[in-house]
């Protein structure tokens, strides 16, 4: 695999969302799209990439379930980067019902639920700019 398809489709460390004090602000401040696996809240970090936060309740399941969930989140934000709007902090929230669900999902069915929340921001985002 060439280098630069590497480099295009990576997370970097930059890109995740670490600080209490930054992730505070995305919940004090931020908007939110949600169904019925997933709540985004969202706010604007005035950068032109975004960061990421994933959080997954100990209720979910055991830890390795836990990490699988995680993993998938990770790999979807990475290798769809550009249907991901740019210049926000993010902070994903994996909601009960994909608990229940997780074990008979297939992967292409979570990235679906998952990319259609990012699609709904960018459509409030740019109706919000019309205005």
């Amino acid at each position: 695999m060439e280098t630069s398809s590497i480099k295009r489709f990576g997370f970097k460390k930059e890109e995740r969302l670490k600080l209490r004090k930054d992730i505070l602000k995305v919940f004090k401040n931020g908007r939110s799209v949600q169904s019925s696996y997933f709540v985004i809240l969202y706010c604007k970090n005035g950068l032109d990439y975004s960061k990421f936060a994933f959080s997954v309740k100990k209720k979910f399941g055991k830890a390795v379930k836990r990490n699988k969930v995680k993993r998938w989140m990770r790999e979807i934000v990475r290798t769809n980067k550009m249907k991901i709007p740019k210049g926000y902090d993010y902070l994903i929230i994996v909601r009960k019902l994909l608990s229940k669900d997780f074990e008979h999902i297939q992967f292409s069915q979570f990235k679906e639920a998952f990319l259609e929340l990012f699609e709904r921001i960018g459509n409030e985002e740019n109706n919000i700019k019309a205005d």
